[in-house]
Protein backbone atom coordinates (compact mmCIF):
# COMPACT_ATOMS: atom_id res chain seq x y z
CA UNK A 1 0.00 0.00 0.00
CA UNK A 2 1.08 3.59 -0.57
CA UNK A 3 1.75 5.84 1.70
CA UNK A 4 0.69 9.92 1.80
CA UNK A 5 1.83 12.23 3.84
CA UNK A 6 -1.11 15.06 3.59
CA UNK A 7 -0.33 18.56 4.76
CA UNK A 8 -4.00 20.30 6.15
CA UNK A 9 -6.19 17.62 5.84
CA UNK A 10 -9.18 19.01 7.63
CA UNK A 11 -10.08 22.00 5.17
CA UNK A 12 -12.37 21.51 2.42
CA UNK A 13 -10.16 20.41 -0.41
CA UNK A 14 -7.77 18.82 2.01
CA UNK A 15 -10.77 16.34 2.98
CA UNK A 16 -11.71 15.64 -0.34
CA UNK A 17 -8.02 14.57 -0.96
CA UNK A 18 -7.99 12.38 1.81
CA UNK A 19 -11.41 10.59 0.15
CA UNK A 20 -10.24 10.28 -2.92
CA UNK A 21 -6.59 8.76 -1.23
CA UNK A 22 -8.54 6.51 0.07
CA UNK A 23 -11.18 5.37 -2.50
CA UNK A 24 -7.44 4.95 -3.98
CA UNK A 25 -6.03 2.38 -0.93
CA UNK A 26 -3.65 4.82 -0.03
CA UNK A 27 -2.97 5.59 3.50
CA UNK A 28 -2.71 9.17 4.63
CA UNK A 29 -1.13 10.67 7.80
CA UNK A 30 -2.49 14.26 7.56
CA UNK A 31 -1.96 17.47 9.50
CA UNK A 32 -4.67 19.57 11.83
CA UNK A 33 -4.55 22.67 13.92
CA UNK A 34 -7.60 23.95 15.38
CA UNK A 35 -10.08 21.19 13.49
CA UNK A 36 -9.42 18.33 16.19
CA UNK A 37 -13.05 16.73 16.09
CA UNK A 38 -13.11 16.41 11.72
CA UNK A 39 -9.93 15.36 11.75
CA UNK A 40 -10.66 12.44 14.27
CA UNK A 41 -13.73 12.00 12.26
CA UNK A 42 -11.74 11.86 9.10
CA UNK A 43 -9.47 9.02 10.39
CA UNK A 44 -11.76 7.13 11.98
CA UNK A 45 -14.09 7.04 8.75
CA UNK A 46 -11.10 6.70 6.04
CA UNK A 47 -8.54 4.98 8.42
CA UNK A 48 -6.35 7.69 8.14
CA UNK A 49 -3.75 8.99 10.58
CA UNK A 50 -4.19 12.48 12.04
CA UNK A 51 -1.48 14.32 13.69
CA UNK A 52 -1.47 17.63 15.10
CA UNK A 53 0.91 20.66 14.36
CA UNK A 54 0.64 24.74 13.56
CA UNK A 55 2.64 24.93 10.57
CA UNK A 56 3.54 28.28 11.34
CA UNK A 57 5.20 26.94 13.41
CA UNK A 58 8.78 25.97 12.34
CA UNK A 59 10.32 23.66 14.71
CA UNK A 60 7.20 22.01 15.28
CA UNK A 61 6.62 21.37 11.55
CA UNK A 62 10.18 19.84 10.77
CA UNK A 63 9.98 17.37 14.00
CA UNK A 64 6.77 16.70 13.23
CA UNK A 65 8.48 15.56 9.47
CA UNK A 66 11.86 14.54 10.91
CA UNK A 67 9.24 11.62 13.20
CA UNK A 68 7.80 10.39 10.21
CA UNK A 69 8.17 7.28 8.18
CA UNK A 70 9.16 6.91 4.21
CA UNK A 71 6.64 8.28 2.33
CA UNK A 72 5.86 7.90 -1.56
CA UNK A 73 3.40 11.09 -1.73
CA UNK A 74 3.82 14.51 0.19
CA UNK A 75 0.36 16.88 -0.94
CA UNK A 76 0.63 20.47 1.04
CA UNK A 77 -3.04 21.55 0.78
CA UNK A 78 -2.55 23.98 3.46
CA UNK A 79 -3.79 27.40 2.89
CA UNK A 80 -4.65 30.95 4.18
CA UNK A 81 -6.09 33.54 2.58
CA UNK A 82 -8.68 36.56 4.20
CA UNK A 83 -10.41 39.17 1.82
CA UNK A 84 -7.43 41.88 3.12
CA UNK A 85 -6.86 44.85 0.97
CA UNK A 86 -3.23 46.15 1.14
CA UNK A 87 -3.82 49.09 3.74
CA UNK A 88 -5.27 46.22 6.08
CA UNK A 89 -2.52 43.61 5.58
CA UNK A 90 -0.62 43.95 8.98
CA UNK A 91 3.39 42.33 9.33
CA UNK A 92 1.89 39.95 11.50
CA UNK A 93 -0.63 38.75 8.92
CA UNK A 94 1.67 38.94 6.38
CA UNK A 95 3.93 36.71 8.07
CA UNK A 96 1.36 34.19 9.44
CA UNK A 97 0.29 34.17 5.39
CA UNK A 98 3.82 33.40 4.59
CA UNK A 99 4.75 30.38 6.97
CA UNK A 100 1.66 28.14 6.45
CA UNK A 101 1.61 29.10 2.25
CA UNK A 102 5.29 28.95 1.98
CA UNK A 103 7.24 27.91 4.97
CA UNK A 104 6.21 24.66 5.34
CA UNK A 105 6.15 23.40 1.75
CA UNK A 106 9.54 24.61 2.00
CA UNK A 107 10.19 22.22 4.82
CA UNK A 108 8.23 19.55 3.21
CA UNK A 109 10.33 19.56 0.10
CA UNK A 110 13.67 19.91 2.30
CA UNK A 111 12.18 16.69 4.03
CA UNK A 112 11.85 15.10 0.71
CA UNK A 113 15.05 16.38 -0.79
CA UNK A 114 16.68 14.95 2.13
CA UNK A 115 15.97 11.33 2.02
CA UNK A 116 16.76 11.24 -1.86
CA UNK A 117 14.38 8.34 -2.72
CA UNK A 118 11.43 8.56 -5.34
CA UNK A 119 8.72 10.72 -4.40
CA UNK A 120 5.84 12.69 -5.78
CA UNK A 121 5.11 16.35 -4.24
CA UNK A 122 2.22 17.63 -5.10
CA UNK A 123 1.82 21.77 -3.87
CA UNK A 124 -1.45 23.10 -3.96
CA UNK A 125 -2.19 26.99 -4.33
CA UNK A 126 -4.34 29.36 -5.61
CA UNK A 127 -4.82 30.82 -9.03
CA UNK A 128 -1.99 30.81 -11.10
CA UNK A 129 0.04 34.07 -10.88
CA UNK A 130 0.10 34.22 -14.74
CA UNK A 131 -3.23 35.65 -14.16
CA UNK A 132 -4.37 39.48 -14.00
CA UNK A 133 -7.17 38.78 -11.83
CA UNK A 134 -7.46 40.58 -8.66
CA UNK A 135 -6.33 38.40 -5.65
CA UNK A 136 -4.95 39.66 -1.70
CA UNK A 137 -1.53 41.06 -1.52
CA UNK A 138 -0.40 38.64 0.72
CA UNK A 139 -1.74 35.74 -0.97
CA UNK A 140 -0.60 36.55 -3.92
CA UNK A 141 2.49 36.91 -2.80
CA UNK A 142 2.42 33.29 -1.68
CA UNK A 143 1.50 31.73 -4.50
CA UNK A 144 4.15 33.34 -6.18
CA UNK A 145 6.54 32.39 -3.89
CA UNK A 146 5.03 28.79 -4.15
CA UNK A 147 5.52 28.53 -7.70
CA UNK A 148 8.81 29.60 -7.96
CA UNK A 149 9.83 27.68 -4.98
CA UNK A 150 8.55 24.32 -6.68
CA UNK A 151 10.79 25.70 -9.84
CA UNK A 152 13.36 24.98 -8.27
CA UNK A 153 13.35 22.37 -5.75
CA UNK A 154 12.22 20.10 -9.29
CA UNK A 155 15.34 21.29 -11.16
CA UNK A 156 17.62 20.14 -7.70
CA UNK A 157 15.47 16.88 -6.90
CA UNK A 158 14.91 15.92 -10.05
CA UNK A 159 18.01 13.05 -10.45
CA UNK A 160 16.65 11.42 -7.48
CA UNK A 161 13.33 10.44 -9.24
CA UNK A 162 11.22 13.39 -7.19
CA UNK A 163 8.86 14.74 -9.16
CA UNK A 164 7.34 18.38 -7.77
CA UNK A 165 4.59 20.28 -9.17
CA UNK A 166 1.26 22.90 -8.18
CA UNK A 167 -1.82 22.65 -8.65
CA UNK A 168 -3.39 26.31 -8.74
CA UNK A 169 -7.18 25.83 -8.02
CA UNK A 170 -9.52 28.74 -9.29
CA UNK A 171 -12.33 29.32 -7.19
CA UNK A 172 -14.66 26.40 -5.42
CA UNK A 173 -17.46 25.69 -4.04
CA UNK A 174 -16.42 26.64 -0.46
CA UNK A 175 -13.03 26.42 1.51
CA UNK A 176 -11.32 29.51 0.98
CA UNK A 177 -13.26 31.03 -1.48
CA UNK A 178 -15.95 31.51 0.95
CA UNK A 179 -14.02 34.58 1.97
CA UNK A 180 -14.10 36.22 -1.40
CA UNK A 181 -16.67 39.00 -1.73
CA UNK A 182 -19.92 38.41 -3.81
CA UNK A 183 -18.94 41.23 -6.42
CA UNK A 184 -14.93 39.11 -6.47
CA UNK A 185 -16.43 35.78 -7.41
CA UNK A 186 -18.79 37.35 -9.97
CA UNK A 187 -15.37 38.85 -11.63
CA UNK A 188 -13.72 34.80 -11.30
CA UNK A 189 -17.19 33.87 -13.14
CA UNK A 190 -17.30 35.81 -15.63
CA UNK A 191 -14.26 35.42 -16.83
CA UNK A 192 -14.18 31.50 -16.33
CA UNK A 193 -14.76 29.51 -19.67
CA UNK A 194 -16.76 27.30 -17.86
CA UNK A 195 -19.06 30.24 -16.13
CA UNK A 196 -18.91 28.61 -12.62
CA UNK A 197 -16.68 27.38 -9.44
CA UNK A 198 -15.54 24.19 -9.50
CA UNK A 199 -15.99 21.38 -6.85
CA UNK A 200 -13.30 20.20 -3.66
CA UNK A 201 -13.82 16.61 -5.25
CA UNK A 202 -12.89 18.31 -9.01
CA UNK A 203 -9.83 19.41 -7.90
CA UNK A 204 -8.61 17.11 -5.45
CA UNK A 205 -9.20 13.63 -8.57
CA UNK A 206 -6.29 16.16 -10.55
CA UNK A 207 -4.32 16.58 -6.98
CA UNK A 208 -4.28 12.58 -6.52
CA UNK A 209 -3.86 11.62 -9.92
CA UNK A 210 -0.57 14.41 -10.50
CA UNK A 211 0.21 12.71 -6.91
CA UNK A 212 0.30 8.75 -8.16
CA UNK A 213 0.25 8.64 -11.64
CA UNK A 214 2.07 11.29 -13.16
CA UNK A 215 5.75 10.29 -14.35
CA UNK A 216 6.84 12.76 -16.47
CA UNK A 217 5.52 16.28 -15.62
CA UNK A 218 7.69 18.47 -13.13
CA UNK A 219 8.46 21.91 -12.04
CA UNK A 220 5.18 22.72 -13.58
CA UNK A 221 1.70 24.68 -12.74
CA UNK A 222 -1.43 22.93 -13.37
CA UNK A 223 -3.94 25.68 -13.23
CA UNK A 224 -7.31 23.65 -12.47
CA UNK A 225 -9.57 26.76 -12.94
CA UNK A 226 -12.46 26.13 -14.99
CA UNK A 227 -10.32 28.14 -18.33
CA UNK A 228 -9.97 31.30 -16.37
Amino acid sequence: MKRAFVFGGTGTVGSAILRELARRSVHATFTYHRSEGKAKMLATELGHTAVHVDLADAAATTALLDAQPVTDVVIHAAGVSGGLALPEIDVATWQHAMAVNVQSAFLACRWVAARARRCDVVLVGGLDRAQSLPLPPHFAASQGALSALAMAVAHEVGPHDIRVNVVALGPLEGGISRGLTARRRKDYETFSALRRPGTPDEAAKVITWLALENSFIQGKVIAVNGGI
